[in-house]
């Protein structure tokens, strides 16, 4: 399904898609300047750490929130990879596979309606408090959950109604949570030192999905269902605290800036306010929101055709389990590996639109393979290094195509393409996945999923297309003259800020 995968002056640092501080969305008192903030100079520049350069280039008096950055992503990954194999048992015994397409359709609705009241609220609302408030109701949710469902180790005679709701808000939940956390992550850090330090703050977000994939492999048996809720709750508390340490640090960067962005908050907010106008009438963005679409198509089609081999295989239920249990366990390994090795050296060296190339090139060629050769084991290890390229290289660098836009973009138009664009492409991809199970396979056999993975392919095509344009506006806007996002180059004028340099 749809990836999941998801803040300054006033309010603190904000993340992708909306400012958020404290919960709900908040308001930019100003534009994010990174010319405006202390000179960094040439002597500072040689005193990165050099037991730390192989994975990242850190200065000293960076170390600490770049750590307890990482931490945080850490906790909240985490928490929700304990979540996740909840929502698929919710989806076999409360739900039904069967009714897999009402669960993604009540998904997008919500999120539909999630979306615009959210990019009513960033402007209106300051950023801690806009952070603040989001973990408190997602630790809320999870004890209502915690209650509403069964208390023992099974979910026999539970609530088809609650098994909906929890579906649905985990769903919702797994992007906004990252998409918080990255809002406030391109407004705490300048330019330079996003494109230095995203792939090491990624690192915290794999391991995250690794150690909680492995915490409910050996504990899910031994554990009530309530008290996974609880360790969630608990996980996203440690959250909570370490955003404010994160607030801080970009309140403190930032204060001095604050009455020189008055100016600028004031007619964002007038002309706006809307996330669905801030989308619509910028390029960029809109390009963004198209790939974030075709990206979630593709994943939503070929993640079907897994289920449809693994069915096809008539394994036992123990044996399904272990199936998909290995299967995350690898995809998550893959992930670490891309993102301790080669994220943050793809995106120094070829930028960001030679980054986001990588994912649809290894949909491409493993669409391909499947195609001449429809086995389980060649979907499987398809979709094993798709999803380790998307969540690691792919996610961490869709977060830098946010850094040159302004405070309330950052806030509400990405909040709008990490969750209501997203949750689209689930729709269409939904639709596709009716035709072909109810026309496509019964007239043609397996060779229906052949034509839609042919299907995936051209989407792929298109994909990078639309990488190559989003790549070249994203280096016009970081100003970069080499294109390689090494920032040696042009003066910009984007968002009103003076100079980007590096």
């Amino acid at each position: 399904m749809g990836r999941g995968v998801s803040p300054v002056a006033r309010g603190a640092c904000g993340g992708e898609g909306e400012a958020q501080v404290g919960g709900i969305i908040a308001t930019t008192d100003i534009k994010f300047n990174p010319s405006m903030l202390p000179a960094v100079s040439q002597e500072s520049d040689s005193t990165d750490i050099a037991i730390l350069r192989p994975i990242v280039h850190t200065k000293r008096e960076e170390l600490l929130p770049l750590g307890v950055s990482m931490l945080w992503i850490f906790c909240a990954l985490t928490a929700y990879y304990i979540l996740k194999p909840i929502r698929s048992a919710v989806l076999q015994t409360l739900i039904g596979v069967d009714n897999k397409w009402i669960a993604l359709l009540a998904t997008t609705v919500f999120v539909g309606f999630f979306a615009y009241g959210y990019g009513k609220i960033v402007p209106k609302v300051k950023r801690r408090t806009l952070v603040v408030s989001t973990f408190v109701a997602f630790i809320g949710c999870l004890i209502f959950f915690a209650v509403a469902f069964p208390h023992g180790k099974e979910m026999e005679g539970g609530s088809p109604l609650v098994g909906h709701i929890f579906y649905v808000w985990v769903s919702t939940f797994s992007v906004l949570v990252v998409s918080q956390f990255w809002s406030v992550a391109t407004e705490a850090w300048t330019k330079e030192e996003g494109k230095r330090l995203f792939g090491a703050i990624g690192i915290g977000a794999v391991a995250g999905g690794i150690f909680g994939t492995a915490g409910v492999s050996k504990f899910a048996e031994k554990l009530y269902i309530w008290q996974m809720f609880m360790i969630s709750a608990a996980l996203l508390g440690v959250c909570l605290v370490l955003s404010l340490y994160i607030l801080a640090f970009a309140e403190k960067r930032h204060a001095h800036v604050a009455k020189d962005g008055d100016a600028d908050k004031k007619k964002e907010d007038v002309d706006t306010s809307n996330a669905v106008s801030l989308v619509m009438k910028s390029p960029y963005l809109r390009l963004i929101a198209i790939m974030m679409l075709v990206l979630n198509i593709v994943n939503t089609n070929s993640e079907w055709i897994l289920d449809k081999m693994v069915h096809s295989a008539h394994l036992s239920s123990a044996d399904t389990t272990s199936f998909y249990g290995e299967f995350y366990l690898f995809q998550n390994i893959v992930t670490f590996c891309i993102q301790f090795f080669l994220t943050a050296r793809v995106q120094r060296i070829f930028g960001a639109r030679g980054a986001l190339f990588v994912t649809p090139a290894i949909g491409i060629l493993g669409g391909l393979a499947f195609i001449v050769a429809p086995l389980l084991n060649v979907i499987k290890w398809e979709k094993v290094a798709e999803n380790g390229a998307d969540y690691s290289i792919q996610s961490n660098t869709r977060e830098l195509l946010y850094v040159p836009t302004s405070d309330l973009e950052k806030y509400s138009a990405k909040n709008l393409n990490d969750t209501f664009v997203v949750r689209v492409g689930d729709a269409v991809a939904a639709g596709l996945i009716f035709i072909a199970s109810a026309f496509v396979i019964p007239a043609m056999g397996e060779v229906g999923l052949r034509v839609l993975m042919g299907f995936n392919v051209v989407l792929g095509v298109a994909w990078m297309v639309l990488v190559a344009r989003i790549g070249a506006m994203h280096k016009e806007k970081m100003g970069d003259a080499d294109g390689n996002g090494n920032g040696n180059g042009n003066k910009t004028k984007q968002m009103g800020e003076a100079k980007a340099t590096a």
